[in-house]
């Protein structure tokens, strides 16, 4: 029988990536370094700033994808409201403004958080 080659881990943290060989040692190769999942944070007030440290240093899974204010809207109107719960950042440094209805999702926002209950949170920037 075969020996199962097991992923190296090594690095995962930083690059995203398991190297799976028969050493696990390899090196990962050399690519274009994706924006920091926890970038978002840069732009938070004190208040909330403290409170997605948290959140993400427990285990949270962070996507970032880029923000389109029609389609989030359109989204949000047949969304779990159980399961998921949206915050609008306006500008640098305000505070977070939960989301109640579609018509609070609109232009311009700095970022738009999407927090689902099973700990996966998606970043939605206008940069990415």
């Amino acid at each position: 029988m075969a020996k199962k080659i097991k992923p190296s881990l090594k690095g995962y943290l930083s690059t995203g990536k398991r190297a799976v060989g028969e050493s696990g040692s390899k090196p990962a190769p050399e690519s274009v370094p994706a924006p920091r999942s926890d970038a978002f944070l840069d732009l938070l007030a004190p208040s909330d700033l403290q409170m997605w440290e948290s959140m993400l240093g427990a285990g949270t899974t962070v996507q970032l994808r880029r923000l389109d204010v029609a389609s989030i809207r359109e989204d949000f109107q047949t969304m779990d409201v159980n399961r998921f719960t949206c915050y609008t950042l306006a500008k640098k440094g305000e505070p977070l403004r939960p989301v109640r209805s579609g018509s609070q999702i609109d232009d311009p926002l700095a970022l738009l958080l999407k927090w689902d209950e099973t700990g996966i949170l998606t970043v939605y920037d206008p940069s990415v």
